[in-house]
């Protein structure tokens, strides 16, 4: 089953930071010229090992949520750990898709979950 996540707010965003934010992660099928969507499946067990939610749920995600996830990221960054977190991450059984997460990637999830947070935009779990 696939799993594709939308940064909405009643509508799709549309929004120049936000697409340039989303450039380093893998594309959704919903990509358009808007670039307002990623490919959830692939990351649904990064973002969870970071911050302890999953992409799965997303449609009941608000602003508490939100601030968690930020902070969950906001603590690698700030004790200089995404490099060490991202190493263990990509060599252990929790990484099922055995992918090679790169540090962009980390960096523009935490973007993309700022964003949604201080925007008050809303992520859609489409599967």
């Amino acid at each position: 089953m696939g799993l594709d996540n939308i940064i909405y707010e009643t509508k799709g965003v549309s929004n120049k930071e936000l697409s340039k934010a989303l450039e380093p992660l893998c594309g959704a099928s919903f990509m358009c010229d808007d670039n307002n969507s990623f490919r959830g499946k692939v990351y649904s067990d990064f973002v969870e090992a970071i911050s302890g939610y999953d992409l799965y749920g997303t449609d009941e995600w608000g602003h508490e949520e939100l601030e968690s996830i930020v902070s969950s990221f906001d603590e690698l960054i700030k004790e200089d750990k995404v490099d060490e977190w991202l190493t263990s991450y990509n060599k252990s059984n929790d990484n099922v898709w055995g992918i090679d997460y790169k540090k962009d990637e980390f960096m523009a999830f935490h973007k993309v979950f700022t964003l949604c947070m201080d925007n008050g935009w809303r992520i859609n779990a489409w599967f």
